[in-house]
């Protein structure tokens, strides 16, 4: 039977919510008792990614995330190149670097004490990455009114983020919101490292025994991909090898609709992640030894490093 949390009860009562605040709210962060988990579920899964990487000679230090992931599954090609280092480095686009900028808005608006303007908050937010390489770069080439434009399209961002998300600020104290947490986990030593970067995590960090407390979303200002599925699962088992208890729930809130991709966390959802590690690191073993995989092209291939010398490059023209 379903049964609201004191907690939940709690926000009810004292928080002004607007219909779309409350859909998330009892849609999305729920409003059911939290699930249990065995409390051996992630030693389980730990021992057995160490045990399928002993089997592999791997290179010095093998780090995995979500991109890692995403490409092996695209085209083993893709992520031959990348983990050779063939993709240059990152360059923003206006698209990027207004997502860029909401991002660091949102954790700081999470993160205040007051209410704030949300073009005064994005102005904030393009001051405080100007201690990026790649961001300053991109900014400092911009004149006047392309800087407007990239703060105008991050305003609104923030803007659609308040009138989805119940009002994180005045919840802090039930819902405890974290944003860009990055979370790393090494295995055998430090020969595989998992790692990634979670924009905003909800709930408590002292689990009740094994009873799960934290959602973890990510959030996007374009169209979903099915990808984005499989980084949720990944970012599930990592938060459970990191803490020793998974979240209960992963979600992509999508914010141009307010709209959302949610799953419960179970063991099912854990295994098919630790399983997309194990691929990989049989993929990294393999692109070590020299061993060429099977390509596989697709829509990808545009932004692959060898998209002009693969022969099976879906980019390029036939003779």
């Amino acid at each position: 039977m379903s049964v609201a949390t004191p907690t939940i009860r709690r926000m009810q009562a004292t928080a002004e919510l607007t219909p779309a605040q409350r859909r998330t709210l009892e849609g999305l962060i729920g409003t059911d008792e939290r699930p249990m988990f065995p409390v051996d579920v992630v030693l389980r899964l730990r021992d057995r990614i160490e045990e399928a990487a002993r089997a592999f000679e791997l290179p010095d230090a093998l780090w995995l995330g979500k991109s890692n992931l995403t490409d092996l599954a695209r085209c083993p090609g893709l992520f031959d190149a990348v983990g050779a280092g063939e993709r240059g480095p990152f360059a923003f686009s206006a698209r990027s670097a207004a997502g860029r900028l909401a991002h660091k808005a949102i954790e700081l608006e999470v993160a205040g004490r007051e209410e704030r303007d949300p073009l005064e908050l994005v102005e904030q937010s393009a001051e405080r990455l100007g201690e990026d390489g790649a961001f300053s770069a991109y900014w400092g080439g911009l004149d006047g009114l392309q800087r407007d434009e990239n703060l105008m399209d991050a305003a609104k961002t923030l803007e659609l983020f308040r009138s989805t998300m119940p009002p994180l600020r005045r919840m802090r104290r039930e819902l405890a919101p974290s944003t860009e947490w990055h979370v790393r986990v090494e295995l055998l030593g430090g020969a595989v490292v998992l790692s990634g970067q979670l924009d905003l995590v909800l709930g408590s960090g002292r689990p009740d025994g094994t009873r799960a407390t934290r959602l973890a979303i990510d959030l996007k200002t374009g169209r979903a991909w099915p990808e984005h599925a499989e980084d949720m699962r990944f970012y599930a088992l990592l938060l459970g090898l990191r803490f020793g208890i998974p979240p209960y729930r992963v979600a992509t809130l999508y914010l141009d609709s307010g709209e959302w991709q949610a799953e419960d966390v179970d063991e099912r959802v854990l295994e098919r992640a630790a399983n997309r590690v194990i691929e990989a690191i049989r993929g990294a073993a393999a692109s070590a030894a020299g061993r060429r995989a099977a390509l596989t092209p697709g829509p990808y291939c545009t932004w692959c490093p060898r998209s002009l010398t693969c022969p099976s490059s879906a980019t390029r023209q036939p003779a």
